[in-house]
């Protein structure tokens, strides 16, 4: 079998390279898609993952914003637990002083001057008042003036039968006459309480 070749070398040769010319081109057209395609689902899935993103964003500020809140409030709390605890130290340590002090004053005993100028018991008073109170620590100081001796001596016996009181005893001036009119003396004394506890 004898073949011709009716078209020239040239046309040949342009008919392979158009083949193989459509071949490139469809290559490079299925790059470019596959690149386009993959370019728009990257793009798609940047912007979903920014959306979530900014999702998570909010919500990671508003959990800060209640964090802190709650900070304060624990804060808050902490200081009225604070406030609590020496309120009721206070209230504690004002019952018991509360209690002392009553105790201190109902140790008052009752005497009194009769005209005779002798003291004798009674109820209406005791010839004993007080000028001044303090407290430091566990000791209370009482000034005071009395008509009589016996008076002061019989309100430290008192005082130190009382529960809550440890030792009695004089400080500074101790008892002191210090006036005498009409037959009716006068003392003047100064005791210290020590309180237990």
């Amino acid at each position: 079998m004898i073949r011709i070749n009716l078209l020239g070398g040239e046309e040949q040769e342009k008919k392979k390279t158009k083949g193989v010319e459509l071949n490139i081109d469809g290559k490079i057209v299925l790059i470019v898609a596959v690149f386009l395609i993959e370019f728009i689902a990257l793009g798609v899935a940047t912007y979903m993952l920014n959306g979530k993103l900014h999702k998570l964003r909010e919500k990671r500020n508003k959990l800060a914003n209640i964090e802190r809140r709650v900070k304060r409030i624990k804060a808050k709390i902490r200081e009225v637990d604070r406030m609590v605890k020496v309120i009721k130290r206070l209230e504690q340590g004002r019952g018991n002083t509360a209690k002392t002090l009553a105790e201190v004053a109902d140790a008052i005993p009752s005497f009194s001057y009769a005209s005779s100028g002798s003291v004798v018991s009674s109820a209406i008073g005791s010839g004993l008042w007080f000028t001044k109170m303090r407290k430091k620590g566990n000791t209370l100081t009482i000034d005071g003036k009395s008509f009589s001796a016996e008076a002061v001596a019989d309100y430290m016996i008192r005082l130190e039968s009382l529960k809550d009181v440890e030792k009695v005893r004089f400080t500074g001036g101790g008892l002191r006459k210090i006036s005498s009119k009409n037959g009716i003396n006068v003392y003047s004394f100064s005791i210290a309480i020590t309180l237990k506890g």
